[in-house]
């Protein structure tokens, strides 16, 4: 019996372990379950396919087909665990509220709708109408219609719940691990709860995906951003669709009557506090796009540690033989986590095409 081991039990590692083939396997996944550092239960949820976007990578081209995959997805895990995880699809505004956003906002139009002509620039008018504080001469909006959104909490949840279903596999939380050690054939893990050996280590811990690397031997290139996240409660009915702003505060409406609002970006910074100043930024910012949530009150605020890389293209792939590690997705981690998910056990069951497609985003880690 093949022992697999994951380190994390966020979206990624989560995915992975539900497309891993499971004959003659068994998965344990193991994480510590830290309150407020969890980027995946921290997301607001939205796809944001080609939201990050302004030319034509083959990060670009991932991120399509793994929002081409969520819809099944989001089926899928319904019909397995009873647990609905709130896709909809009313599509996305990329907003410029500042003049010095505006020609990015236009280039990255001008990019978007040769590729996708769905996507629309908005007019004068409906700038106005859709955010009256902003003067039209100094913003620009398009809108990108075949985006969606998930509940990123829910989410999370009815991954669990699928991988838990599958008698091959034991996820094991608050468990912290202490050790890693390379063996001659595989992989052992020291852990609060025990030690454990693998023939193959999967590392899938977000941030701290580094530090755990450092045990054996290699330096990994990502950087923790904590981002600040706030969830209101209002009467206004008269957005569906998802808010992003050039600045990167946005607004993901959510059920019943309810908006998630993100998230401010504190690079290199490990805390799991609030902080006034950010929190009172996302009302400042949140307000003059869409003022008609000036009546509202606060449900909860939280935090979430999300990785990034230097150039913001995520890492996946295979670092020495049978080890492997997916993180550094940041903002994007919801969203590739299907295609993250598929791509990387195809990887690790030695799957040549799935190698190919993870050629870009293959880790060039250095030995320490």
């Amino acid at each position: 019996m093949k022992q697999t081991l994951i380190i994390g039990a966020g979206v990624m590692g989560l995915s992975i372990a539900r497309q891993l083939d499971a004959k003659h396997r068994h998965i344990r996944i193991i994480d510590r379950s830290t309150p407020r550092m969890n980027a995946s239960y921290a997301a607001g949820g939205m796809l944001g396919a080609q939201n990050e976007f302004f030319e034509d990578t083959p990060l670009y081209r991932l991120a399509m087909k793994s929002r081409a995959m969520m819809p099944e997805l989001a089926q899928a895990l319904e019909r397995e665990t009873g647990i609905n995880i709130e896709y909809q699809q009313y599509g996305l505004i990329k907003v410029a509220s500042e003049q010095q956003d505006v020609q990015a906002v236009h280039q990255q139009f001008q990019f978007l709708h040769h590729h996708d002509h769905t996507v629309t620039q908005l007019s004068t008018q409906q700038l106005t109408r859709r955010f009256p504080h902003l003067d039209p001469s100094q913003s620009a909006a398009f809108k990108i219609q075949d985006d969606g959104q998930i509940n990123a909490n829910i989410y999370t949840q009815a991954l669990i719940a699928s991988v838990t279903k599958r008698s091959h596999i034991e996820l094991m939380t608050h468990t912290e691990v202490h050790t890693l050690q390379h063996l001659e054939h595989g992989y052992r893990v020291e852990t609060s709860k025990g030690t454990f050996d693998a023939d193959e280590l999967i590392i899938a811990a977000g941030a701290w995906s580094g530090t755990l690397l450092q045990q054996l031997g290699f330096e990994l290139p990502t950087h923790p951003v904590k981002g600040d996240v706030k969830l209101i409660a209002s009467d206004y009915s008269g957005l569906k669709e998802t808010i992003f702003n050039m600045n990167g505060c946005y607004i993901v409406p959510k059920r019943p009557n309810r908006f998630l609002i993100g998230a401010t970006s504190d690079y290199d910074c490990w805390e799991t506090e609030n902080n006034a100043d950010n929190l009172a930024w996302l009302d400042r910012e949140s307000l003059n796009m869409i003022p008609a949530l000036q009546s509202h009150h606060v449900i909860k605020t939280w935090t979430g540690i999300r990785p990034i890389t230097e150039d913001e293209v995520p890492l996946m792939g295979e670092v020495a033989p049978q080890l492997f590690v997916t993180t550094g997705h940041y903002r994007n981690g919801i969203l590739l986590s299907p295609i993250a998910g598929l791509l990387m056990a195809q990887l690790v069951d030695g799957d040549a095409n799935a190698r190919a497609q993870l050629h870009s985003f293959k880790p060039q880690i250095k030995q320490i």
